[in-house]
């Protein structure tokens, strides 16, 4: 929303408020119908003040028919006229009779007029209600008054009926100048009493000493009391003959002025002008209007409109004289010339342009500002009518507006137009209208505020065009632009999310975006950095599609800042899951050559050492046997042998190992398990292999075997398991030590231990013992060197059967090697 339209929206709930405002507070009753037609129209909203005014309540009226105001009493004139103006869908005003919810009647003055929607269907009525109950019985007060003047018998025609000639003239005379709207009501009926009176003196004269009419001096003074405004006779010596009750309250004077010459009661100034003002009304015979300034008790200036009036009595000429208070009307006046001033100033220096246009469509008025939008004179425009100027395009549209305020459907309009310079440019304005009517409701002038917006327009169409160029961008490239609200709603995204995730762009809009994350920590990491740092560039996420797999993105974003205050996030993602299978691939690549590399080193260093001496003392050996052979006695070859033997064995014995490990290493071996029925026998078997060893050292192995031995496993590989511990453990025992072999059963399979009181292992070291990354390895308590392939394939083996392979120790205390075969045909 721009700034503009913030302000008008905010004008808008102002008036909006102010509105509302004057309907609940006003003292008028508010009542609103809506415009069914059958059976008729129901309330649909009434004010507080129609709820008193009627002694109903607001439920008990709403959906009612308005005529429950009028009770039985539905042959009223003024209803017909609603009846009239309902049907031809215009406003109209009128007085009736209405009854409260207790049957009291009371006069209204109802005001009703239609409300239309933007198509100029009507939708509801609204009538306004006054109660004019008083005023009434005021009328027939004044009524009753003339009937109370019938009476009147002590005052003779001649001076009576001159007074009340001139009463009707003055009336007359205010009734033409009345200084408020409201004493039109009461200047009719006090003509019409003046009238009757006349009658009634006429009468009175030619039924002189009649019985019938019995005259009171004390009414006459009365009726004079109650006229609205300031009353006195002088006589052509300027003495005050006669005033009336509002006469002496207004001035603050007393019935002792009577008699008095007025430069005495007013002062020598205002009674020489008052003196000056009544010998002209003398000398002319006419009625004159003047105008006279008082100051109230507060020193308040109060302005008088006063009428004189020439007539002779028995007593002389004399000056008759009523005078009403306007000082409200000359505020007004005031006060409309200066609005008219300031309005003048505004339309002739606006920086907008503004025209008076008449109803048919004339240039009535208008500013400098328009005539330099439009390149033409005042004198041309004036000369012109709108559609001479108005684009061939857009004369349809904007008279048809115009046509619609002058009928009064709507009450002002905002539209947008085309005219032409006088160079025949077009011109693009923005144009607030609305119509004035005089008071008998005929159209006046529209009254029109001109703006050019030939450069908005020019910007809004460059705009447009560049918004869709970007938005083809936007649609068509293949990363995803994306936005998102502070509290992580998801506000925009681009259409090409589809082909990476499976969700349309309306599926994820309006959603959290916590929603498309795989792993909520990434979502977190993310808003932490750019918390951090504002931005992010190629951060990596993990997202998931509509069918929950897993995506790799790549993602640029920033914050979105607004008048210094974070309001969202904004970036582009890119599908990067090729690429990191890619990677992953490329890295467990690496990882197997790095294993494979660090395999090859391992089985070099034991070719070229551990497999390399026992092959290289053998051949010394055999040529020493070769070279001292004719010399050597029998025992000396027969030990030559007997080490050559040993080598050679620990060398077969020893690329045996290396062989099954580097099958192992490879998956080369073949698992294939057996029912082992002699496991005894086959301990038995492997403490034989290692006996030489354990001999050298005077090691003790001993078979420790409880419960039932029955197992599936692979022969090769089980042998090769338990030989390497034994051997691993005889290694690393002290001489004369002892090491033990114990199976034991149960119900998942066989628990083997091999334990020994040998050298212990150190705690650090112990994670490193299954590591097939590290080359850990020490040597025996005779300094026997291993190579680390034992109890590798002791692991890899066990894995083989679904067993587990662990280690007790601390060093100095001895080793004890565990390790379980499941029963595979269970498994």
């Amino acid at each position: 929303m721009t700034q503009a339209q913030n302000k008008e929206q905010i004008e808008e709930e102002h008036w909006s408020k102010l509105l509302e405002s004057v309907v609940v507070n006003t003292t008028d009753g508010v009542l609103i119908t809506d415009a069914k037609v059958n059976p008729g129209p129901d309330i649909v909203y009434v004010n507080d003040a129609l709820v008193r005014m009627s002694g109903y309540s607001r439920e008990e009226l709403i959906g009612k028919s308005p005529n429950i105001f009028h009770g039985h009493n539905l042959i009223q004139e003024g209803l017909k006229k609603i009846e009239t103006s309902i049907k031809n869908k215009e406003a109209c005003n009128v007085e009736l009779i209405n009854y409260t919810k207790e049957g009291n009647a009371y006069d209204v003055s109802i005001n009703i007029c239609p409300v239309s929607d933007h198509t100029g269907t009507v939708t509801h009525w609204i009538s306004i209600q006054r109660d004019i109950t008083e005023n009434r019985n005021y009328v027939k007060a004044i009524e009753a008054q003339n009937k109370k003047l019938r009476d009147i018998s002590w005052l003779h025609s001649h001076k009576i009926r001159s007074p009340l000639t001139r009463i009707m003239s003055i009336v007359d005379l205010l009734k033409n100048h009345s200084p408020e709207g409201e004493q039109d009501m009461l200047h009719n009926y006090l003509l019409k009493s003046a009238e009757e009176l006349d009658g009634v003196i006429f009468d009175i004269t030619n039924n002189a000493g009649s019985d019938n009419f019995i005259m009171n001096e004390k009414r006459f003074y009365a009726f004079m009391d109650e006229l609205p405004g300031l009353c006195w006779i002088a006589d052509e010596n300027n003495i005050l003959r006669f005033a009336n009750k509002c006469f002496f309250d207004t001035l603050h004077l007393s019935a002792e002025v009577i008699g008095k010459k007025l430069e005495a009661i007013f002062g020598e100034d205002i009674g020489r002008n008052a003196k000056s003002n009544n010998k002209d009304v003398l000398q002319s015979g006419e009625n004159k209007e003047f105008h006279q300034t008082v100051r109230d008790m507060k020193g308040r200036l109060q302005h008088y409109k006063t009428y004189k009036f020439p007539f002779h009595d028995l007593e002389g000429k004399m000056v008759g004289a009523v005078a009403f208070n306007v000082t409200k009307r000359v505020k007004l006046e005031e006060e409309l010339y200066q609005s008219e001033a300031q309005f003048k100033q505004a339309f002739e220096h606006s920086l907008i342009g503004m025209a008076l246009i008449s109803p048919q469509g004339k240039w009535k008025r208008v500013n400098k500002s328009l005539c330099q939008i439009l390149g033409y004179t005042e004198e041309e425009m004036k000369a012109m009518n709108v559609k001479d100027i108005t684009h061939p395009d857009d004369v349809e549209g904007s008279m048809a507006v115009l046509d619609d305020l002058a009928r009064g459907e709507i009450e002002e309009v905002k539209y947008e137009k085309r005219y032409l310079h006088k160079n025949g440019a077009p011109i693009w304005v923005i144009i607030a209208a609305t119509m004035l009517y005089d008071s008998s409701g005929k159209p006046l002038h529209y009254v029109s505020q001109i703006e050019d917006i030939t450069k908005r327009k020019e910007i809004e169409n460059d705009l447009v065009l560049s918004e869709k160029k970007y938005r083809t961008i936007f649609e068509n490239v293949q990363d995803v632009f994306y936005q998102t609200s502070q509290e992580g709603i998801v506000t925009e995204i681009s259409p090409s999310i589809a082909q990476h995730s499976g969700y349309t762009r309306n599926e994820i809009i309006g959603k959290p975006v916590d929603l498309f994350y795989y792993y909520p920590q990434d979502r977190e990491r993310i808003v932490e950095q750019l918390r951090l740092n504002g931005a992010v560039i190629d951060f990596e996420v993990r997202l998931k599609t509509k069918d929950d797999e897993l995506r790799y993105a790549s993602v640029n974003a920033r914050l979105i800042v607004e008048n210094g205050v974070v309001t969202g996030t904004e970036g582009s993602m890119r599908d990067v899951t090729t690429r990191k299978f890619h990677e992953n691939a490329l890295q467990a690549l690496n990882t197997e050559l790095t294993a494979s590399n660090e395999q090859k080193n391992k089985l070099f260093s034991i070719i070229g050492h551990d497999l390399r001496n026992p092959i290289s003392g053998s051949l010394q050996l055999l040529d020493m046997t070769l070279t001292d052979f004719e010399s050597s006695s029998a025992d000396e070859v027969h030990s030559y042998l007997s080490m050559m033997r040993t080598e050679l064995s620990n060398a077969n014995a020893l690329l045996e190992d290396l062989l099954t490990w580097a099958k192992s290493q490879f998956n080369a071996v073949s698992f294939n398990p057996v029912e082992i029925k002699d496991l005894p026998g086959l301990i038995e078997k492997c403490i034989q292999t290692v006996m030489p060893a354990a001999q050298k050292k005077n090691i003790e192995v001993i078979a420790s075997l409880k419960g039932e031995m029955l197992l599936h496993a692979d022969t090769g590989m089980l042998e090769t398991i338990i030989r390497n511990l034994l051997s691993n453990a005889i290694k690393f025992t002290h001489m004369g030590g002892m090491v033990i072999i114990k199976v034991s059963g149960n119900e998942n399979g066989l628990l083997f231990s091999v334990k020994d009181n040998g050298l212990g292992i150190p705690e650090d070291k112990i994670g490193e013992l299954f590591n097939k990354n590290s080359n850990y390895t020490t040597f025996g308590t005779l300094g026997e060197k291993g190579t680390g392939l034992g109890l590798s394939l002791c692991y890899d083996f066990v894995s083989k059967h679904g067993g587990a392979l662990w280690v007790e120790s601390a060093a100095g205390l001895g080793t004890t090697f565990y390790f379980n075969i499941p029963d595979l045909l269970k498994e």
